[in-house]
């Protein structure tokens, strides 16, 4: 079987950048017999390599123009390209598999595709979805045409079949896995100090961007509420990368909290030194609105991190039990949450030992296996 997989969107550390390189690898090391090609921009493949294990490389095409590169008034046409160069290159392969549900291109017999989320579609409090704007519409059409869907878990399958329930009997859940440095290891006090922490201090970790549906503004009131020994024993660190406006911005709010002296926002920290932090961290406050899947929860259970998460979207199937669960959109539950995990070290033992267990349940391989056993029902 001959695979085409689209990696033309922005790779960089987004989380769907993680999720093409690490399936793509996956599926590569389970099932060497077939052939992978990834197809990515112009000029991009020597930054894609990079990512990959030297000893299982994928193929490499990179037809497709970059969009900037007449500047942003031509996007709109180039991409107009990339879908007639898409339905050109898709007949080489025996199908193509489309990692970002917005690249989707219609009118692609052999296309699949992975949906995340349908965060996009919901209002600012993401209680309801709007059924006329359209991203809802290009969802549907390529909902429609695709013989075969993948999503990260039973809550966005459950939101798709909601929403579009002529999804039913096409989709397969692919639980996402991490990546191999996120284990649990004694925690070097030297990678925290290089980042300005004190490494006999307890300290609160969210890992995440800067944006409303990450809640930020909620879990910084929060922590703010605490009483003013346990704010100045246990500091809050944001890993939280972000341009020069946003990291602006979060340092405004910081200061309206008058936290200065409590919070630290750090915008650039490498999987290594992310590890030490997750084993080094009291726990781990993740409280997002919505998320489709949340691979830090993940990346903290792996490292036996206990957590403090959103009991609604996809956290709590994530989690399995081994997380302290509020409301998200109540600063009150979220401090009650804080406080309990903060004060009890029997349940941080306990919740730190679940979630090693059920991290197990979360690979990689077994996301490439399904999908894989997806692609021969098409």
């Amino acid at each position: 079987m001959h695979i085409g997989i689209d990696f033309t969107h922005d790779l960089n550390h987004s989380g769907i950048g993680t999720y093409s390189r690490s399936l793509t690898d996956a599926m590569i090391r389970i099932e060497p017999e077939n052939r992978y090609t990834v197809l990515t921009l112009r000029k991009k493949t020597a930054k894609i390599i990079q990512h990959f294990n030297d000893k299982d490389l994928p193929n490499f095409s990179d037809p497709f123009p970059n969009p900037l590169m007449f500047g942003s008034t031509w996007i709109p046409l180039i991409m107009q390209y990339h879908k007639t160069l898409w339905k050109k290159n898709a007949q080489k392969y025996d199908l193509v598999h489309f990692t970002h549900q917005s690249y989707f291109v219609p009118g692609i017999p052999n296309a699949t595709l992975t949906i995340h989320d349908i965060i996009p579609l919901y209002n600012r409090s993401f209680t309801n979805i709007d059924t006329g704007n359209k991203i809802f519409q290009a969802l549907k059409i390529a909902i429609r045409q695709a013989p075969h869907i993948f999503v990260p878990t039973e809550f966005v399958r459950q939101e798709l079949l909601n929403y579009f329930p002529e999804s039913k009997n096409k989709i397969t859940v692919t639980y996402e896995g991490s990546k191999p440095v996120y284990r649990k290891i004694p925690a070097d006090g030297s990678v925290l100090q290089r980042h300005g922490l004190n490494p006999a201090a307890p300290f609160f970790l969210y890992v995440g961007r800067y944006e409303e549906r990450k809640n930020l503004d909620r879990l910084m009131q929060a922590y703010s509420g605490l009483s003013p020994s346990a704010k100045k024993e246990i500091r809050l660190v944001l890993v939280c990368p972000a341009g020069k406006k946003s990291s602006e911005m979060l340092q405004n709010r910081i200061a309206d909290l008058k936290l200065d002296r409590n919070v630290l926002h750090l915008k650039n920290v490498s999987d290594q030194d992310l590890a030490h932090f997750y084993n080094a961290a009291l726990a781990l406050v993740f409280v997002s609105l919505s998320e489709g899947f949340g691979l830090p929860l993940l990346e903290a259970m792996n490292c036996g991190c206990p957590a403090v998460i959103s009991n609604t979207s996809a956290l709590p199937e994530i989690s399995g039990g081994s997380s302290i669960l509020v409301n998200p959109a109540d600063v009150e539950s979220i401090r009650s949450g804080m406080i309990q995990i903060s004060e009890d070290t029997q349940i941080r033992r306990r919740l730190s030992e679940k979630g090693l267990q059920q991290a197990n349940l979360f690979s990689w391989e077994n996301a490439a296996r399904l999908t894989l056993a997806g692609y021969r029902k098409i």
